[in-house]
């Protein structure tokens, strides 16, 4: 599954990493220790204990840019979306090249239904060209929340070259890129895309079985049969409504893409792309 805040795992344990082989910051010890211990807790999930921790820093150091990324990434996973922005917002501040911090920040704003402020967060993600195909990949998705299909799939493709560069084969840039084209009404790559992610699948493992849903080897049942939790589900609901979009059957698609907006995983990036689609039909969706 592809989680839309699944890049803090890889942040927290950069940081540990760094943190234990370098000495370049400019923290008290006492800081360093409760640093440490805030970037521990995070990694173990123990969101709450890691925020005390940041918590604690700040009143000995306010500007403590450390602290403030740690804190970030709390409130993201907590889903409090505004104040990971502001988080976020003062690190770039701070650092305006710093591309993690500008994924972040357009992770909240994503997550906040403000497209253009993610897509502008996104591409300044990306200023640098990074090789981070997730950055990429955050922009697709953005691109496609705005209906801008055509770049979605541009970008998708750079995201898959990235991760490819990583010798990573995600299938979730070749889904962006197929639906993308479908939704852009250009088949005939749409197709193409589709072939190259039947031959480079790289296992059996979730997400493939939508290849073979797409494929046309199993109905939308027998996906629905596979997912193993929420977000697994919030995915197959969103790709099946999506593929019958393509094919003009567009009161199935709702019932799907209504299920994920009112019961789907917030955490991926398909559940604000399906409550997007379903408000663009002008269906009101009540928070929950």
């Amino acid at each position: 599954m592809k989680y839309c805040l699944i890049v803090s795992i890889a942040i927290i344990k950069g940081f540990l990493l760094g943190f234990a082989e370098t000495d370049i910051l400019y923290s008290t010890e006492t800081d360093q220790a409760l640093l440490v211990e805030g970037y521990e807790k995070l990694r173990s999930g123990k969101s709450n204990e890691a925020l005390n921790a940041f918590e604690k820093v700040f009143q000995q150091d306010a500007n403590n840019s450390d602290a403030r990324f740690g804190q970030a990434i709390v409130f993201a996973e907590q889903e409090r979306h505004k104040d990971a922005f502001a988080a976020y917002d003062w690190l770039i501040q701070q650092n305006p090249h710093h591309a993690d911090a500008w994924n972040g920040r357009g992770l909240a704003a994503f997550n906040m239904g403000d497209f253009d402020e993610a897509l502008a967060s996104f591409k300044m993600s990306i200023a640098d060209q990074p090789t981070n195909g997730f950055f990429y990949e955050a922009l697709a998705w953005t691109q496609m929340c705005r209906g801008e299909f055509a770049e979605a799939a541009e970008w998708a493709k750079k995201a898959l070259l990235m991760y490819q560069r990583r010798n990573e084969t995600p299938l979730y840039p070749l889904l962006i890129a197929y639906f993308s084209y479908h939704e852009s009404g250009d088949a005939e790559n749409a197709l193409r895309v589709l072939r190259y992610a039947n031959q480079n699948r790289p296992s059996n493992k979730w997400p493939t079985q939508v290849i073979d849903y797409l494929n046309g080897k199993i109905d939308e049942a027998a996906l629905i049969s596979f997912v193993s939790n929420l977000s697994e589900e919030t995915e197959a609901r969103t790709y099946i409504g999506l593929h019958m979009r393509s094919f003009g059957q567009t009161e199935k698609a709702k019932l799907h893409l209504n299920w994920v907006g009112h019961n789907g995983d917030s955490k991926v990036f398909e559940y604000t792309l399906a409550r997007t689609l379903v408000l663009q039909n002008g269906v009101v969706l009540l928070e929950r």
